[in-house]
């Protein structure tokens, strides 16, 4: 049963997710905007659930604005593939965040110095 119900919750959860466009110098989702010279930090982490796990990366840029963004945000496997090629040392953030399993893996990824 419970199961079912993290299933129903992810695909309600999934359709209210704005989407995620990258942009030439930067990314969108919904109406914030994102430019890649303003990120002053990107951090990771993951949120376990019973059956299944999802990875988010938080982006704070501007005066300490921040947005978040989930894995299972349409554009994701984009904004994950710019952000690489943007800030190339964060190639393998998901190792760092997503094992081991059930663990609070809070990474901070860059930080502007």
């Amino acid at each position: 049963m419970g199961t079912i119900l993290e299933c129903k919750n992810r695909f309600l959860r999934g359709s209210a997710l704005p989407p995620v466009k990258v942009t030439a110098f930067g990314f969108c989702v919904g109406q914030d905007h994102v430019a890649w010279p303003s990120v002053a930090e990107i951090r990771a982490y993951k949120v376990d659930r019973l059956t299944t796990g999802e990875a988010f990366l938080e982006f704070i840029f501007g005066a300490g604005q921040g947005i978040r963004v989930s894995e299972e945000q349409p554009g994701f496997d984009e904004l994950e593939a710019a952000m690489i090629a943007v800030f190339p040392t964060n190639a393998d953030w998901r190792q760092a965040v997503l094992m081991p399993p059930f663990e609070h893996d809070f990474t901070l990824l860059f930080r502007r110095g």
